[in-house]
């Protein structure tokens, strides 16, 4: 009699520590923190990651891991950085263009550019890009974002809000 209570309390344990490890997992949410990084950009970061402004760029790097490390660029539509990613993007054509909001498109693509980071995200206001041949048809403002992470960049670009 005892051995079948031990066994129906190991049982009720078990069922009791899948539900509770199924609902942390289903509730959990990463720490983080949404702020104005610069007067046009407003976005969230991980709490554990710092950000430096340098420039027109904004370098975020996690100590605790690197998944975190992005840069945020603010860049003109003539920067030879852009030219090199969208020609690259128009030879292999692996890479998504989505529409981030009524004025904006989201440019993603997997390319290892030199700059340390292999994914790349743009935001690219609808008015100044043709996306069926890759070019600017005038002069605009370009946000990039480059992670080693394709859903982290992702994330990043499709929830910031940017001024163009």
């Amino acid at each position: 009699m005892n051995k079948k209570i031990v066994e129906y309390l190991i049982i009720a344990t078990a069922v009791v520590l899948l539900v509770y490890g199924g609902y942390s997992i289903m509730e959990y949410k990463y720490r983080e923190t949404e702020t104005d990084i610069t007067d046009s950009i407003f976005m969230s970061y991980p709490s554990s990651s710092e950000y430096n402004v340098v420039g027109n760029r904004v370098e975020f790097r996690n100590a605790a891991y690197d998944f975190y490390n992005m840069d945020v660029s603010k860049l003109n539509s003539t920067d030879n950085r852009l030219s090199n990613l969208l020609n690259h993007f128009a030879k292999v054509s692996q890479g998504t263009i989505d529409y981030k909001n009524e004025t904006c498109y989201l440019l993603t693509m997997e390319f290892d550019d030199g700059s340390g980071f292999r994914y790349h995200s743009m935001i690219i206001p609808f008015d100044s890009f043709n996306k069926e041949n890759l070019s600017f048809t005038k002069p605009a403002t370009v946000y990039l974002f480059d992670a080693n992470n394709r859903d982290f960049v992702v994330d990043s670009a499709f929830n910031s809000r940017v001024i163009l």
